[in-house]
């Protein structure tokens, strides 16, 4: 019965091991293929729009790793916390400020139509105080 187990768990091994194995044959294969889709481009449009020389297929390779490098990966996703924006004090008060006004004026829960006035009280707001604040802002950042 021992022996059985083990043809089991030598079978699972080999696919783990030929899964692998594709999964490295599939990423080279997609490297080379960018590679040419790279210089295809490039020589294709930059010479004739920018007067650049061609590329040849390791130079193509060098320029989309740089593109990765600078731009990050293709088709990667970043997390969570780098999509999160980044807000100062003064965007998160003059928010709550409008919208401690917006509620006074039509309620909590405003219709189509008061949602539309939300714009044009921001716009007002602006107008009105949004600018000395922030000079008062840019004062503080040089200091």
């Amino acid at each position: 019965m021992r022996k059985d187990n083990c043809d089991y768990e030598s079978a699972r091994g080999a696919m783990k091991v030929l899964k692998i194995i594709g999964f490295v044959i599939l990423g080279a294969a997609a490297c080379f293929l960018f590679g040419l889709v790279i210089m295809w481009l490039w020589n294709w449009l930059m010479p004739m729009i920018f007067n650049l020389p061609a590329l040849n297929y390791w130079q193509s390779v060098g320029v989309l790793a740089l593109a990765s490098i600078l731009f990050g990966r293709f088709g990667g996703h970043s997390s969570s916390s780098e999509k999160k924006k980044k807000h100062t004090p003064i965007r998160d008060s003059i928010k709550e400020e409008i919208k401690k006004e917006f509620e006074k004026e039509y309620g909590k829960h405003g219709d189509n139509q008061a949602n539309e006035g939300y714009d044009e009280m921001y716009e007002k707001w602006w107008e009105k105080e949004g600018e000395s604040l922030f000079e008062e802002y840019m004062a503080a950042k040089k200091q």
